[in-house]
């Protein structure tokens, strides 16, 4: 069964290390009402242990530091990351570690039905090669809200290290996604490191 933690950033620091054998995901979220529901939801359709950490962001230190916080402070095999606008399918982790297992790659996009494994939304990683990346932390530290994942996507495809599978299926249900755009200083930091090949990872 997948168990659930609920949080705060500013009580992060109370958590101490966060250990499952398995996974462990990360769920910042500001809409407490809302996660609570959702995760009532991803409990009974992982059908699979896990351990999911769900985040207050009452600080507004913004998703990716949130996420690199719970990542850096856990140890599992894998690491995922979720948030509030998420919706699963039945046997959503069930399939993610499944095709992570069998497949020997290190990062699955969930099928979050707009970009279809071309962009991991909502993502499992292999820990292991997370640390060939930025050592203890899921995304680079530099983001604040946008373009890690697009980062992390970016690097796992040029080294064929990403799977999809359309039944792991973590559709985003956001009805205002449209009318929002992104962190403009989070748009530059990524081309640059882009340019770069995100700080030698690519070359």
């Amino acid at each position: 069964m997948l168990q659930t933690i609920f949080t705060s950033s500013s009580d992060l620091h109370k958590l101490g290390n966060i250990e499952h054998e398995g996974a462990v995901f990360v769920l910042p979220f500001i809409d407490a009402e809302l996660t609570g529901k959702l995760a009532e939801v991803l409990v009974r359709r992982a059908l699979h242990p896990g351990l999911l950490v769900l985040v207050d962001d009452d600080e507004r230190l913004g998703f990716m530091k949130v996420a690199n916080y719970v990542c850096s402070h856990s140890s599992s095999r894998y690491f995922g990351y979720l948030a509030q606008d998420a919706f699963p399918g039945d046997g959503w982790l069930r399939s993610a570690v499944s095709t992570l297992d069998q497949s020997g790659a290190s990062l699955l996009p969930f099928n979050d039905g707009r970009f279809y494994g071309t962009l991991a939304v909502f993502g499992l990683a292999r820990r292991n090669w997370l640390k060939t990346l930025y050592h203890k932390y899921l995304f680079f530290p530099g983001y604040h809200s946008n373009f890690g994942d697009t980062e992390l996507t970016a690097i796992a495809i040029h080294q064929e290290q990403m799977i999809f599978n359309p039944s792991c299926l973590m559709i985003e249900v956001d009805y205002e996604k449209h009318k929002k755009g992104n962190n403009e200083d989070d748009a530059k930091l990524y081309k640059l490191r882009e340019a770069q090949g995100f700080g030698g990872i690519i070359r």
